[in-house]
């Protein structure tokens, strides 16, 4: 049909216009694969036959069957009324995309033909299920002319072509970006099984072992040991003239003993204790006399660990923990004492083998607890709350250097004391820095 092949040439070199290439190159580009839908049944079927001829006879063009087409959309749920009506495609996009995608079409046209006859309409879909453009043309009694056909066609193509290449593209470097990491895969195993020799490959070794020492969690244990410094404010009142404040600075040791236990779920998850003992004597100037005191901290953790990526690490924990600060027998006041649970989440992230840091932020409700030895009565429940943040140096695996932050707030209320004769509130807060160094020691997995 000469109609036909002026449209498939025409076609052609609009291709080769809009892709902004040379004939050469265009004629390398693998056809454009359509589905082109009649939904206005006989009342459109001579507009359709019409422009599908042109389009059967471009090479540039793959033509799909549509009953095919229509048929793997019906499994989808995409009925013929979905492809018609302009609300039910927006809310059914996702099942275009997903048809699209499966069936690998790269541009669909939906032919439809109203108002008695006289106006056509092709919705043109992109290749991710999008609405790119709605194309109409004044016709007579359902037929189209040769002039109409190219006109329709060259809106159709001017939408859709520039969509298709950059969707090619974008698959293309989807595709690249697979065959790299295949590749880095090959070449961690290759590293597992046999050492490289020659110099080229040793980068290629340090991002295997980097991949296989943080995307699959093996057994260890970590002890460390240290200096411990810190700041304890505590503020104790009454609604009437009565205040009691101990601010005083902390200087002392501490030890923090992590162990990765079970590891199961292929590597990415594991089962992880914690121990940690902080200590620091102080004297302090209470009430014009100095006073000895002690600060005393430990407790441990149960934590589930799961590997969210080669480098990030999610924690889930529960544990218990005392905690006291008290000063030597006097009149006023001769400290606190905790017993706390504790529940909480944490993020791990490893920088390579040089460094990895720890989050965590806990409630820690109190279980039991003194104050003064019973002098202010029994305290009530009331919020407590902390956080950590620790960072551990690997560069010189297996030993290790550590800092590690803790902030704890404790609010306490007692509302029948002993010494007083008003309800009494406290707001405890300490801030304590661990500085340690330490030893990692690996044991299979």
């Amino acid at each position: 049909m000469m109609f036909g092949k002026i449209a498939g040439v025409w076609l052609v070199t609009l291709c080769v216009l809009l892709a902004g290439v040379g004939v050469a190159t265009a004629q390398e580009q693998a056809p454009l694969r359509l589905g082109y839908i009649n939904t206005a049944g006989d009342s459109g079927e001579r507009s359709y036959e019409s422009i599908e001829d042109a389009l059967e006879e471009s090479t540039q063009i793959e033509l799909l069957d549509d009953g095919e087409v229509l048929a793997s959309a019906q499994a989808m749920g995409l009925e013929l009324a979905t492809f018609r009506q302009s609300a039910l495609r927006e809310e059914n996009r996702a099942a275009f995309a997903q048809l699209m995608s499966e069936e690998n079409i790269e541009g669909l046209l939906i032919h439809d033909v109203f108002g008695g006859g006289n106006t056509l309409q092709v919705v043109v879909l992109g290749p991710r299920g999008e609405e790119l453009a709605d194309v109409r043309y004044s016709i007579r009694r359902g037929r189209i002319d040769q002039d109409g056909v190219m006109q329709v066609l060259r809106e159709v193509f001017s939408a859709l072509v520039p969509e298709v290449l950059a969707y090619r593209e974008a698959q293309e470097l989807e595709r690249q970006r697979q065959l790299e990491e295949e590749e880095a895969a090959r070449a961690q195993t290759e590293a597992q099984v046999e050492p490289l020799d020659q110099e080229d490959d040793l980068r290629a070794a340090a991002v295997a072992r980097h991949r296989q020492q943080y995307g699959n969690m093996a057994p260890h244990l970590k002890v460390r040991a240290g200096l411990m410094v810190g700041q304890r404010m505590m503020r104790q009142s009454t609604n009437e003239a009565f205040e009691i404040n101990h601010n005083t600075p902390l200087f002392g040791g501490g030890a923090r003993v992590d162990a990765m236990l079970a590891i199961f779920d292929g590597g990415r998850a594991a089962l992880e204790v914690g121990a940690h003992f902080d200590v620091a004597p102080y004297t302090s100037q209470f009430a014009d006399e100095p006073l000895a005191g002690q600060y005393m901290r430990g407790g441990g953790q149960v934590r589930y660990v799961r590997g969210l990526g080669p480098s990030l690490k999610g924690r889930g924990l529960v544990g218990a923990e005392i905690l006291s600060a008290t000063l030597a027998p006097n009149a006023l006041y001769t400290g606190h004492s905790y017993l706390t649970a504790q529940l909480g989440v944490g993020l791990g992230y490893a920088f390579g083998e040089l460094a990895e840091l720890n989050l965590a932020a806990l409630f820690t409700p109190v279980i039991s607890g003194t104050n003064s030895a019973g002098a202010y009565g029994e305290g009530s429940f009331a919020p407590s709350a902390s956080a950590q943040v620790g960072l551990v140096v690997r560069t010189f695996e297996p030993f290790l250097i550590g800092v590690d932050y803790t902030y704890q707030l404790h609010l306490r209320e007692f509302p029948d004391p002993v010494i007083v004769e008003a309800p009494v509130s406290s707001r405890d807060q300490f801030h304590t820095v661990l500085i340690s160094a330490g030893y990692r020691f690996d044991f299979g997995g």
